[in-house]
């Protein structure tokens, strides 16, 4: 495995380590359903069972929930591995691999995914560390999309442009 690809395993497997230690504080200091203001109208904590997918959706379809995700990663690494990977589409990849991972662990293990965080001014949905790791990746991913046209390269054109897109440097 190249030093890009460890970093990126390395990355996930933080992003990973840090949603379970979240879930595991959670758990330790909060009862289900208590409400603890960290920041008024800005953060909250609270402990919440989510045994659908983002806000809910398919609430009490376990396998499904197992299964849709595991397909999105597919798709997303189908799509992706056309593409020369730069640091950045790395990183934001790694963000969201780590999430997807930390949230099917909760799926795997428990049957639901265990939320605590509450932004006051996002009423609408409880997350975790996991959900923002998966928000970030896929906001710079698409903001790559716009803003960075280069992280974009076929892996084909990559290499009539010289030997530092050959090896994903970015």
């Amino acid at each position: 495995m190249g030093t890009e690809m460890a970093n990126l395993v390395l990355l996930a497997a933080l992003v990973v380590a840090l949603d379970r230690a979240g879930k595991l504080l959670a758990l330790a200091g909060l009862a289900q359903g208590q409400r603890v203001v960290a920041w008024a109208g800005v953060l909250e904590w609270r402990l919440t069972r989510n045994d659908g997918m983002a806000l809910g959706l398919l609430s009490g379809y376990g396998v499904v929930n197992l299964l849709l995700p595991v397909l999105a990663m597919v798709g997303g690494w189908l799509v992706l591995r056309r593409y020369r990977m730069t640091g950045y589409t790395r990183a934001a990849s790694a963000l969201v691999l780590g999430g997807f991972f930390g949230n099917l662990l909760d799926r795997a293990m428990l049957g639901y995914v265990l939320d605590m965080v509450y932004f006051p001014w996002l009423p609408w949905f409880v997350c975790n560390l996991a959900d923002i790791a998966i928000c970030t990746g896929v906001a710079l991913l698409c903001a790559s999309l716009v803003w960075r046209p280069d992280d974009w390269r076929l892996k084909t054109e990559a290499g009539t442009d010289g030997a530092h897109h050959l090896h994903g440097n970015g």
